[in-house]
């Protein structure tokens, strides 16, 4: 009976030691939605160490820390020996990402007190990656990128204290987020303004904006465009995300879509906009193929549901909020991302922060203060997504957290991308988009750039 007893409290404190020995045995179990997946890039920058190594040997295989001995091919980010130790490996089954021995990958470390790095782990088993001459060239690019914030330590405040409304362009999203956190950590109020985050309305932003009834909007650069081009007195202030992260989506299952050629005589959900049969076509030639597609006015209403019912076959999104939220609802799809055609339709800024000429001429320290606050909003974005996602989900508490995050996470790596701050714009690119606009048929003829956007208004020197 002793025996049984000694055997039982031996097992109970095996349970206990190994439970404190894995504290994160249970952090893998699949959350709601996948585990969050961040890029290259934000990996890259949130480092302190990012080399290029080959495993040449294990330490501790087996344990809930292996060590693994690299012999290093190159320091991306930092600099050190050229053989180091990095502890925190181990199973999947833990989180953690496992080595092998003759591996030749890319490794995000930080430093310790001892000798042995730190892998550096943001969510499951990520502490490393492939490395190809595309992950390479996407963390150099990435590591371009300067100080969100051009390096700025202060900001532009008021005089007097100011009210301002912000009009989105659409139902509140991760694209939005910086406002949500400016509002959230006080900036806008260390800028001696009192902002209103106003939902989209039944006018265009760009009219409500030009019209005076709010100070800024969130819009689009092709719908800018339009809105100039008809004497509306709108600028941008800001891009918001410096590359196109929109594309044309199919389920997989239903339609696959591999090239711009599949497009032929598909069944669009069109949400009316001028810009989106020019566009469909352009990459439809572009592809060598003949032909259109069905255009199907569905106005703002879900799409995939549309989709499944085979009433439409592609539909445009955002990737960061309805190709994330499909994938985490179990549906494939199959994306022509606009990124990945740039030959045929030019990258362009999509969304962009407004204001209107006539607030730049008479109340320009509002615009200013406005811009800065609105970036460090963004920079925080940037730097701390996780964080960002609470915030938005705490003022939005309708939308779905894990999406939220989700999409955080993914716009983080994309707000400012290589660009030397966030929210800078370049004339080029207004000018290429212009001019496609006027080649297709889109627009009638070029509109004059001089003060369609501009940079003055952002925090920093790399302006």
């Amino acid at each position: 009976m002793k025996r049984l007893m000694f055997l039982a409290v031996l097992a109970c404190l095996a349970g206990i030691i190994f439970a404190a020995e894995a504290p994160n045995a249970h952090a893998c179990t699949q959350p709601v939605g996948g585990h969050p997946s961040y890029g290259i890039g934000y990996r890259a920058q949130q480092s302190s160490l990012v080399l290029e190594g080959v495993v040449t040997a294990i330490e501790g295989q087996g344990s809930f820390n292996e060590i693994a001995i690299i012999e290093v091919v190159q320091y991306l980010k930092g600099e050190g020996s050229p053989t180091v130790k990095i502890g925190g490996f181990g199973s999947s089954a833990i989180c953690l990402a496992s080595v092998s021995v003759g591996e030749r990958a890319i490794f995000f470390a930080e430093p310790t007190a001892s000798d042995v790095l730190r892998a550096r782990h943001f969510g499951f088993a990520d502490a490393k990656t492939a490395a190809t001459p595309d992950s390479i060239a996407a963390i150099r690019l990435a590591l371009q990128a300067g100080n969100p914030l051009g390096n700025a330590t202060e900001f532009a405040r008021t005089q007097t204290p100011t009210a301002v409304t912000i009009m989105l362009d659409w139902t509140p999203n991760t694209n939005h987020i910086g406002l949500y956190v400016a509002q959230a950590k006080g900036y806008y109020t260390a800028a001696n303004l009192n902002v209103t985050i106003q939902p989209a309305g039944d006018i265009a932003v760009d009219q409500v904006v030009a019209s005076g009834a709010a100070q800024f909007g969130i819009s689009y650069q092709e719908g800018m465009t339009y809105s100039r081009a008809a004497g509306l007195p709108v600028v941008s202030v800001a891009a918001i995300i410096q590359h196109n992260t929109s594309g044309f989506a199919s389920l997989s299952a239903k339609q696959p879509l591999k090239t711009p050629a599949d497009l032929v005589g598909l069944r669009y959900g069109s949400f009316g906009s001028a810009i989106e049969r020019p566009i469909l076509e352009a990459l439809i030639a572009c592809s060598g193929a003949a032909g259109s597609v069905e255009m199907l006015d569905v106005g703002f209403v879900e799409p995939f549901p549309l989709m499944e019912r085979d009433q439409i076959d592609v539909v445009w999104v955002f990737y960061a909020w309805d190709g994330i939220r499909a994938q985490q609802q179990g549906l494939a799809l199959d994306l022509l991302m606009l990124k990945d055609y740039a030959d045929c339709v030019p990258d362009y800024y999509t969304p962009i922060l407004i204001t209107s000429a006539q607030m730049i001429a008479e109340q320009p320290e509002v615009v200013r203060a406005f811009v800065q606050a609105t970036a460090r909003g963004y920079a925080d974005a940037i730097r701390n997504p996780t964080e960002a996602a609470y915030l938005l989900h705490l003022a939005e508490p309708d939308l779905d957290a894990n999406l939220v995050r989700a999409s955080a996470i993914w716009l983080a790596e994309q707000f400012q991308a290589e660009a030397p701050q966030w929210g800078i714009q370049r004339a080029d690119v207004w000018e290429a988009f212009t001019a496609f606009m006027v080649r297709v048929g889109a627009l009638e003829a070029p509109i004059s750039l001089e003060g369609a956007f501009t940079n003055d208004f952002l925090p920093g020197s790399a302006q």
